[in-house]
């Protein structure tokens, strides 16, 4: 079994017998996510030991411009600030991450141990919603980094108990994997712990995900 395998087992046995806007819940809660596309797929589970710290572990393959990537870490996740008001919310997230990669290109193999930061930035009222990350991925020579910027509008306000409708705007760019920033125009549907996110990007790559807070 290698190391991909072994880390998609740690998630399934987190995931327990089932298996954001804001990517971290309440305390004790164990959130579990997966993101599928035609080049990318991502699969993770987090622990929130506190209301601003969270651990888990995350595996992903990736491919693009004659790469093939995959990844196994684990994570911390901090949150770094928070800001409530009458109607809306603002919060700024540093994740940390440790892993391997493992990376193909034409027919050279090579794998490396990673350190990654991510800074996440997001607003929300209950009909706007705003976020912009910045992931810092470097392995041997190659450059990873990824940028995304996402934004967006609820049709109408709905209770907790309720399903509501987003429209977002998705924007992503993984260096050395894209030749130019992808657009993905997305509908989100939130109901009380579950997320579901369906798109189809400007150049025809459907993309979903989902995530599940229990």
């Amino acid at each position: 079994m290698n190391k991909f395998n072994l880390i998609f087992v740690f998630l399934l046995v987190a995931y327990h017998p089932v298996i954001h806007a804001a990517p971290m819940s309440f305390k004790g809660s164990t959130t579990s996510m997966s993101q599928v596309s035609k080049d990318y797929f991502s699969i993770e589970s987090s622990y929130a030991s506190s209301i601003e710290d969270s651990f888990g572990a995350k595996a992903i393959r990736a491919k693009g411009n004659g790469y093939k990537t995959k990844l196994g870490e684990i994570f911390y996740l901090r949150k770094l600030m928070r800001i409530n008001a009458a109607k809306s919310q603002t919060n700024l997230w540093l994740f940390t991450g440790v892993g391997f990669i493992d990376i193909k290109k034409n027919n050279t193999k090579e794998h490396y141990i990673y350190l990654s930061p991510t800074i996440q930035f997001d607003y929300e009222t209950k009909r706007i919603y705003g976020m912009i990350s910045h992931q810092i991925l470097r392995a041997g020579h190659e450059n990873f980094d990824t940028t995304k910027i996402e934004g967006g509008f609820s049709f109408y306000e709905a209770g907790y108990t309720e399903i509501q409708p987003w429209l977002i705007l998705k924007t992503k760019n993984i260096n050395n994997l894209n030749n130019e920033i992808k657009y993905t125009p997305t509908l989100r549907l939130i109901n009380k712990s579950i997320f579901m996110d369906a798109g189809v990007s400007t150049d025809g790559d459907a993309a979903f995900h989902f995530m599940y807070t229990f």
